[in-house]
């Protein structure tokens, strides 16, 4: 077995510091009556920890002076803990209740991650190592770790020092050169280790077990054991949530959504954390932000397809907050996500799949519906229907069932203009077969009606023209029949036209008609 231990030293300030906008920010944390912990610039100007609450105001009487809130500890730890789970599925909560605060230092809290079974898939321990630190750096947090065989000697090396490890064979050595403070729960036993001159660990086994036992208690020395393998440590695995619930308190009022991005990458990279360990990803996910004298400004993100990539999730999220204003300035971001589903591991390829235009496509739709809202972004859908006008309907896109459109058999050909003859060339040697005559992308609203002269259509000068006629007829069915002869024509700037002329109209106008152009 090899265990990680994660000793946060100071999470109880990272969690104020998540929330903190501007940098350098003078704030103090305390514990009733007096100074836990305090930020670098508040250190600076005198406060440190230990110091009396009525002495810290007396020496910055403008210092924010905020409570320890154990509960949310709690969470932050369990919201860890789940962000943990994508390297292994063993990982156990280490109490803070478990020793007792020192006088200098934020009561001892982290957990314990037994990582032999994913050592192999992630590249060996340096690297599975290296891996968590950066990630749980970069969520905010200052750890230390250390790695043992047993969960014990692992707690108490982070405890001890960053980086710290022990190998199987030499363990009993690198516990050995332990302070003996380690293992102390209470001041009382602090206190005696040092009267009697015990420093290290190995001063400690040098001692009589009964004298031990007599003077510390019992407790130590089964501490003690455990951390040397001499007894076994069942430990109570964490389960992660069904679904993702984080909350950030923000220390000043944020009045524009944009200077919201920095807290939610704070919230997004714990849930990116938690859905890669149920191997999931999410569909939807929303962001709440709370406000002193107003509803909650909810802000919804839908993806066209699963994804737990955290740069993708903040790219949509800064594309909602670059358009959205809020009612009143923010003082807490909460982000909840439930709609998840199973993502399996993707294999690499060493060239692009068939679907990476496709899902290009997609990834564009959900972005700009993202910063536009839903219902802003449309597309073309071909309709069954030869009449040029109503052979197409704009819809609101629906990025999730996006599909590249195919065309079935027996279906109309699609209105596109690679066949159309290119401004300036000559004419075409003979007219086109009707059925393959190209249509132009770009229609008119509706249909303009040309003049003529001389007996031949004319718009902005004369026309002539190239390919034609394909007879089109149709609308019976819903009283808006048409029968048209249409041709491809070129003026003397050759530009290319699509015009008709109408064979016998039900409304009375005859002759020709523009109703599109070549690109």
């Amino acid at each position: 077995m090899w265990w990680l231990g994660l000793f946060f030293e100071r999470l109880s300030l990272d969690i104020v510091e998540r929330g903190i906008v501007a940098p350098d920010a003078a704030i103090a944390l305390c514990d009733r009556h007096f100074v836990l912990d305090a930020t670098d610039a508040a250190r600076a100007r005198g406060i440190a920890p230990g110091l009396k609450r009525a002495a810290a105001q007396a020496l910055v009487p403008s210092l924010p002076l905020l409570e320890r809130d154990p509960h949310m500890e709690r969470r932050t730890l369990e919201s860890v803990a789940a962000w943990m789970q994508q390297f292994t599925p063993s990982v156990s909560l280490q109490s803070d209740l478990a020793f007792e605060a020192f006088d200098d230092a934020p009561s001892p809290c982290g957990l314990l991650a037994e990582v032999a079974p994913s050592l192999r898939y992630f590249g060996g321990f340096r690297a599975l190592f290296t891996r968590v630190r950066d990630g749980l750096r970069s969520l905010g947090y200052r750890v230390r770790i250390g790695a043992a065989p047993t969960a014990s000697a692992a707690w108490l090396l982070a405890r001890h020092r960053d980086a710290s490890f022990a190998s199987q064979e030499r363990l009993a050595q690198r516990v050995g050169t332990l302070p003996a403070r380690l293992l102390a729960r209470t001041r009382a036993q602090r206190e005696l280790l040092d009267s009697i001159d015990v420093r290290q660990v190995r001063d400690l086994l040098a001692l009589p077990r009964a004298a031990i036992a007599r003077r510390l208690g019992g407790a130590l020395l089964d501490e003690l054991d455990r951390a040397l393998g001499r007894l076994p440590e069942p430990r109570r695995w964490f389960e992660a949530p069904a679904e993702f619930d984080l909350r950030v308190e923000l220390l000043a009022n944020v009045e524009h959504a944009e200077a919201l991005v920095f807290a939610a990458r704070r919230l997004l990279d714990p849930m990116t954390g938690w859905l890669a360990a149920r191997h999931a990803a999410t569909r939807s996910f929303a962001l709440y932000a709370e406000h002193d004298e107003h509803d909650d400004t909810r802000l919804e993100i839908r993806l066209a397809d699963p994804s737990r990539d955290p740069e993708r999730l903040l790219g949509l999220l800064r594309e909602k907050l670059a358009v959205t204003r809020l009612p009143e300035a923010a003082q807490a971001l909460r982000l909840r996500c439930e709609d998840i589903v199973a993502l399996p591991d993707g294999n690499g390829e060493l060239f692009p799949a068939p679907g990476v235009a496709h899902e290009n496509l997609r990834r564009l739709a959900e972005r700009l519906q993202a910063r536009l809202g839903p219902g802003h972004v449309q597309r073309l859908r071909l309709v069954a229907d030869h009449r040029p006008e109503a052979a197409y309907r704009i819809e609101p896109i629906d990025p999730s069932g996006l599909a590249l459109q195919r065309k079935p058999p027996g279906s109309l050909p699609p209105a596109c203009a690679s066949g159309a003859p290119r401004p300036g060339a000559s004419p075409l040697p003979e007219p086109l077969p009707p059925a393959s005559l190209p249509r132009p992308l770009w229609l008119l609203d509706r249909p303009i009606a040309l003049a003529e002269r001389n007996n031949r259509p004319w718009w902005h000068s004369p026309l002539r023209l190239l390919a034609g006629p394909e007879r089109i007829e149709g609308g019976w069915w819903d009283d808006s029949l048409i029968q048209r002869d249409y041709f491809i024509a070129e003026d003397d700037a050759h530009v290319l036209y699509w015009i008709y002329r109408e064979r016998t109209a039900t409304d009375g106008r005859r002759g020709w008609f523009v109703q599109g152009r070549f690109g």
